[in-house]
């Protein structure tokens, strides 16, 4: 399954439409003036192979220069997948910005992270902020978003950060 956090762009599809991506996490997707299948499937299944997550097509609406936008709502069940992805990005935020690996201390960090990236991954998934259970996630960020920036460091990656 694809999951790079990093890919934040509007990537095309094959069929002529694009897709909006934020962290590696489809969000938007526009017609590019195209017509619109009645069927959703091949666009869920176009936007399922780019980015590894299932998507539901939330309704169009108008757009600039006659296109049409709709919102993409991530499966709920991938919702662990959804803030993994986050964890990264926030990851390479931190060792983009401190150039050091997240300190087991840094409390504030990982809570701040957390919090925002929990209610990013809510909004992408397109639940009510009481459908999840936000302690039970929190260990497995942390420990994601912990290694990756070791892992970042150990491989001398420097990745690639959109500026706040």
């Amino acid at each position: 399954m694809p999951e790079d956090s990093t890919l934040n762009a509007w990537t095309s599809l094959s069929n002529g439409f694009d897709v909006e991506m934020q962290h590696g996490i489809p969000v938007r997707l526009s017609n590019n003036g195209l017509d619109i299948p009645e069927d959703d499937a091949l666009l869920v299944e176009e936007v399922r192979r780019l980015s590894g997550l299932s998507v539901v097509i939330s309704g169009w609406e108008d757009a600039a220069d006659g296109e049409r936008e709709t919102r993409l709502c991530v499966d709920a069940l991938q919702f662990g997948d959804v803030l993994n992805r986050l964890a990264l990005a926030s990851a390479a935020l931190f060792v983009d910005r401190y150039h050091t690996p997240i300190d087991r201390d840094s409390v504030d960090w990982d809570n701040a992270e957390y919090a925002r990236d929990f209610n990013h991954a809510v909004e992408c998934c397109c639940l009510d902020p009481g459908d999840m259970d936000r302690k039970a996630y929190f260990s497995n960020y942390v420990a994601q978003m912990h290694a990756e920036t070791e892992r970042l460091l150990s491989d001398g990656e420097s990745p690639m950060v959109d500026p706040e």
